[in-house]
């Protein structure tokens, strides 16, 4: 199953981000070859997202699943793609490390399945790390950017 973990630095109040990140459309659009979001209810909602796998791009809708919610510390949700055989799990956690800075960590262990399922992981085990990483840094930028609005 291919793996991605990314970890960083937000420079906003712990409870400022919680505000933001309790909510999956808010950080949908950070998402890498975002296309659109819809909610289906308070835990389930469709992601469309384009897929960059080199030569090949594709749309492809992702059921978002969301398992678990702490307040302002943890999101845990499932991830999958029917049509395209893509099966996983991810993670948001934040830990508060002064009154204005949090450290976040962001998880995707996503896999293939049926017979393509060697191909989509060697595509995925390339593009999952670079994806959460470019997800990381989006989710930073907006959160940081979210508590400037706030404390003005």
């Amino acid at each position: 199953m291919p793996v991605a973990r990314e970890k960083g630095i937000v420079y906003c109040n712990i409870e400022t981000m919680w505000e933001f990140i309790k909510d999956m459309e808010n950080w949908a659009p950070c998402m890498p070859g975002y296309v659109s979001f819809k909610e289906l209810d308070e835990h389930v909602s469709i992601w469309a997202l384009k897929g960059d796998l080199g030569i090949l791009k594709k749309k492809l809708d992702f059921t978002v699943t969301v398992t678990e919610r702490i307040k302002p510390e943890r999101v845990e949700f499932l991830l999958e793609a029917k049509q395209e055989g893509i099966k996983g799990k991810g993670s948001y956690k934040a830990f508060a490390e002064g009154p204005e800075k949090t450290e976040v960590e962001f998880n995707l262990d996503m896999s293939g399945t049926g017979i393509p399922a060697k191909i989509i992981n060697a595509m995925l085990a390339k593009t999952l790390p670079r994806d959460c990483k470019e997800l990381k840094e989006n989710l930073i930028q907006q959160l940081e950017r979210e508590g400037q609005s706030i404390r003005k």
